[in-house]
């Protein structure tokens, strides 16, 4: 079946701004297509249509949706030809840590038009009003999880992420800790000393959610990529089942009171199948880690004897431990058909909010400043000027040590998705002088991005 768009027209409905697209296949009669933001009423339908497509949500995950602390029906963006839902798109707005700065970011979910309207130009539709609602809720980038890359791509889309894991036998991490702690084992003790006492590790209780808080902020600061929590969506996290347990490590006696206090709690493990999801301890013990996982690995034994997964960025020192066991460490572009795509809306933006990073990173390598290096955006030129004190943009010149590179290149190599380095070997980023390429360098550096699973995983 072949149609075409015979007519698209923005108009108001409701008070929102929406699409209307007229068909042109005689099948339909040129039958109208309505792209606008949903409403409550919606919801059965969209369900509908979204186990019609994908099998999924669930009814469990789908009343989670709704139960969002952060969640509006207008955050959905539907299709409709009459009252049939034919197309959807949800967007879930979130801060992630980047450093030292928080980002508003949209991530899009469960975007899908049904398979006999496609190619009508409807899912485009949807992408755009979707990112609209993306830009007016303030997002500077679009985050997505996707198998189908090309359309995307088309719309300005881009690799914005790798999946980093580990993957080991849990028979092969109990024995390598055992081996350690005897290694580790004095020959004498010194009968003075007061013996350090064994660390508790059991299940959680919903009580110590604060614990968890705690933890999960401590580890915040430095991270790229890690979605920025509230008290009320950490509550609506945990409510959730998308996990299987979490352990807690306590430093003191298993039974712990309000009076007692929870600071005891020095660090927690998130598990489902196998699978850690999320590790934070407060470094204030070495044995936290391998207590933590010789009880995770235990019951993985015990109940599936499956392998370990650890999910954790690149660079974390528990891959190294994973490795020492005879692991595997895997950084890869797509996993089970899934790739992280992102879309950065105005890449300048973005670069005042993280240009102090860049300042940081010439000084911790011994630039000489003040040092400028222009920039050639899509035929564009500034100016990235850094100082010792602070970095500017500014509009119009480039100077003559440049880099000429595309926005959607930029806006990589400004996540730390790609480097300097390695956008000049595929030939996407050109210097004009040895001073533009070093300093390109020096201060566009791939960063151990990790978007946490835990916070979209499905129950």
């Amino acid at each position: 079946m072949s149609s075409s768009i015979t007519t698209r027209q923005t108009i108001t409905l409701d008070g929102d701004q929406a699409s209307v697209i007229v068909l042109g296949d005689s099948a339909f009669e040129r039958g109208i297509v309505t792209v606008t933001s949903a409403r409550a009423g919606d919801h059965p339908a969209v369900f509908r249509f979204l186990q019609n497509i994908f099998r999924l949500p669930t009814s469990t995950d789908y009343a989670a949706q709704l139960e969002d602390p952060l969640y509006e029906p207008r955050d959905r963006v539907v299709a409709k030809l009459g009252n049939q839902i034919i197309g959807h798109a949800r967007v879930q707005m979130r801060d992630i840590q980047f450093g030292d700065v928080q980002l508003p970011v949209g991530f899009l979910c469960e975007m899908a038009t049904a398979p006999e309207f496609r190619k009508q130009g409807i899912g485009t539709v949807l992408l755009d009003q979707a990112e609209q609602l993306m830009i007016e809720q303030g997002a500077m980038m679009g985050i997505l999880r996707t198998p189908t890359v090309s359309f995307y791509q088309k719309q300005g889309w881009v690799v914005g992420g790798q999946h980093n894991y580990s993957i080991t036998s849990p028979r092969s991490i109990l024995s390598l800790l055992r081996q350690t702690v005897l290694e580790q084992e004095p020959e004498t003790t010194n009968p003075l000393d007061e013996p350090q006492q064994p660390l508790n590790v059991r299940i959680w209780r919903h009580v110590e959610q604060e614990a968890l808080m705690r933890l999960y902020k401590r580890n915040l600061n430095g991270r790229y990529g890690a979605i920025v929590r509230t008290d009320a969506s950490w509550r609506w996290l945990l409510n959730r089942h998308s996990f299987e347990q979490v352990y807690v490590a306590i430093d003191g006696p298993k039974k712990l009171t309000i009076e007692s206090g929870f600071n005891a709690i020095v660090g927690y493990a998130i598990v489902k199948h196998g699978r850690i999801l999320e590790l934070m301890t407060d470094d204030s013990r070495d044995d936290i880690v391998p207590d933590l996982l010789e009880r995770i690995c235990s019951d993985v034994i015990e109940q599936k004897d499956v392998p370990v997964r650890l999910d954790a960025p690149d660079g974390d020192l528990l891959h190294d431990l994973m490795k020492n066991t005879g692991g595997e460490f895997l950084r890869r572009t797509v996993v089970g058909g899934e790739v992280i795509l992102s879309k950065v809306f105005n890449p300048l933006t973005l670069l005042k909010q993280v240009r102090h990073l860049l300042n940081n990173r010439a000084q911790a390598a011994n630039v000489k400043l003040p040092a400028s290096l222009g920039l050639v955006l899509d035929g564009k030129a500034y100016t990235l000027t850094l100082t010792p004190r602070s970095a500017k943009v500014t509009r119009g010149k480039s100077g003559k040590s440049f880099i000429t590179l595309s926005k959607s290149v930029f806006s990589q190599l400004l996540l730390g998705v790609y480097s300097a380095d390695d956008a000049i070997h595929a030939n996407e980023l050109e210097a004009s002088t040895n001073v533009a390429e070093q300093l390109a360098k020096t201060i566009f550096r791939q960063l151990p991005g990790h978007i946490p699973p835990l916070d979209d995983l499905l129950a």
